[in-house]
């Protein structure tokens, strides 16, 4: 395990997210997302809310244009979708 997975559980455990679901959402984020997942780095969750460090300028809109679709795509591996939007963390 990475130390960016450790914070991911860590913080997810504060804010209420069992570790099973991150672990989940690693395991499908390339798989759901293909070539694309390369231009975004999940960094947190935050009630329901998926927060993505887009790679550029051109990631962020991709980003802001595809986040109900993600959404959508990555709440399937769940018995109950949990992710409610994805959006673009700051800098």
């Amino acid at each position: 395990m990475n130390a960016a997975e450790l914070v991911r559980i860590v913080h997810a455990k504060v804010v209420g997210v069992s570790g099973d679901k991150i672990s989940i959402l690693n395991a499908v984020w390339e798989r759901e997302l293909g070539h694309l997942s390369r231009h975004w780095s999940l960094v947190g969750l935050r009630g329901g809310v998926l927060y993505v460090r887009p790679t550029s300028a051109a990631a962020a809109q991709e980003l802001q244009l595809r986040a109900p679709e993600m959404a959508r795509r990555l709440n399937k591996y769940f018995s109950r979708p949990w992710i409610k939007s994805v959006r673009a963390a700051a800098k």
